[in-house]
């Protein structure tokens, strides 16, 4: 397979772990739980997740002022990940983000930003160079917004498709919509942009809101029961790999990581979405977000074992 080029552009945190029986409630106390450390930010997951799923992966991120900035940098680069554009802060740390997972597999995350919110848009001026023989840039909602518009902007000038996943869900302006190539969004994340409520309208009807606004493609994943795909020539739901799911922190991240491997070069199709829900059904039987993202081989290995 021919390695494209992916750029990233997002987020790097360092992920503080609880594992708990149940999520505590307001007020709650839990004990007993069972801490991990490990890498994170959605940004440095997706990176990962295409690396380590095929693509030849360029991360613009800003780490912080302390001994976590060159721990992730060789993390990055033992990952295969380039990375010559990252920026390094001198007054912010590096993002944080203290995050509980119960037994069942729930999780809930409070995020630091840190010193992601330093990568603004006049860094842009420091990274232009990076979009040039790139297939896609990947975008998350963990860094400055304004960011987020100007990349895509110049991406799309660049004629580089744009994937953008909106999580944490923000709001996103219609100039926004009409440069997006590949939107990807969880279920809450869906009704945040689109304004409307699943419930009353559907997955369908939502997903051609979207479209509606400019979106080229449109996809709704949807856990343990898969991704659904919209564009203006195909529709409809892909179904989910059957796992035993240990913890699902990263598995939107994974999926995403995959799907801008596997589109990279194509136009967007069912066949794409099933290898990110096979990527991101393996990357829930294991723990911590970067640890659990699976190598290409083995997701392969599982697609096959699983037709």
């Amino acid at each position: 397979m021919e390695r494209k080029k992916i750029v990233v552009v997002g987020s790097s945190n360092i992920d503080m772990v609880a594992r708990v029986h149940h999520l505590p409630k307001p007020g709650e106390t839990v004990g007993n739980a069972r801490f991990l450390q490990a890498f994170g930010g959605k940004g440095a997951n997706q990176a990962v997740a295409a690396a380590r799923l095929g693509g030849a992966v360029d991360f613009v991120t800003s780490l912080g002022n302390d001994m976590f900035a060159e721990v992730l940098t060789e993390h990055f680069k033992k990952n295969g990940i380039s990375t010559d554009y990252i920026r390094l802060s001198v007054e912010n740390p590096t993002g944080t983000a203290l995050i509980y997972v119960s037994d069942s597999a729930e999780n809930c995350i409070a995020v630091s930003p840190g010193a992601n919110a330093e990568l603004t848009p006049d860094y842009l001026e420091n990274f232009k160079k990076v979009f040039d023989n790139a297939s896609v840039v990947v975008m998350q909602a963990e860094i400055p917004y304004e960011t987020i518009v100007r990349v895509a902007e110049y991406a799309h000038q660049k004629g580089v498709r744009v994937l953008f996943n909106p999580a944490p869900a923000c709001h996103i302006d219609d100039a926004l919509f009409k440069i997006i190539d590949i939107l990807v969004v969880n279920e809450t994340e869906a009704e945040f942009v689109s304004g409307l409520n699943m419930t009353g309208c559907g997955i369908p009807l939502m997903a051609q809101t979207l479209l509606d606004k400019g979106v080229k493609a449109v996809v709704v994943t949807l856990g343990g029961r898969g991704a659904y795909l919209a564009t203006s020539e195909d529709s409809g739901l892909v179904a989910a790999y059957e796992v035993s799911a240990v913890d699902t922190t990263g598995a939107g991240d994974t999926f995403c990581g995959a799907l801008a491997v596997a589109c990279s070069a194509e136009k967007l199709s069912k066949d794409h979405l099933e290898f990110a829900c096979a990527a991101a059904a393996l990357s829930v039987t294991k723990e911590g977000a970067q640890p659990s993202i699976p190598m290409r081989d083995e997701v392969l290995a599982f697609m096959e074992n699983n037709h």
